[in-house]
């Protein structure tokens, strides 16, 4: 197998589980603590047993934590979940990971400047 079919099978693999995780997020996790949660990338180890979802959260730091709280809690239960709509081996250990992006942190600067005014 050559290295290109390797990585689009990667890629692959990586865009089900995007679609995946995102799809469990969306309708079947009903903790309230979870807010609004966009997925914005997927890195898989290259043995593909371990995966690290960033996501980002609205809201502020208490939402982002909460948030956070929430779906490590529910970690367990979406990866059940993931491994009935996978058809692999076995299934990933998901790691969730908050996705620090520059247009967040000038979002917060620009509110704790508007809150001191």
């Amino acid at each position: 197998m050559s290295f290109e079919d390797k990585e689009r099978k990667k890629l692959k693999f990586i865009s089900i589980l995007k679609h995946q995780i995102n799809e469990i997020l969306q309708r079947e996790i009903s903790d309230p603590r979870i807010g609004f949660v966009t997925i914005t990338d997927v890195k898989v180890s290259p043995d593909r047993r371990y995966v690290k979802v960033y996501v980002s959260t609205l809201g502020d730091y208490e939402k982002q934590k909460e948030s956070f709280e929430g779906l490590s809690h529910a970690t367990g239960y979406i990866k059940h979940l993931l491994a009935k709509k996978l058809q692999t081996k076995f299934t990933p250990e998901i790691e969730f990971v908050k996705d620090e992006n520059p247009g967040n942190k000038i979002e917060e600067i620009l509110k704790e400047i508007k809150q001191d005014k």
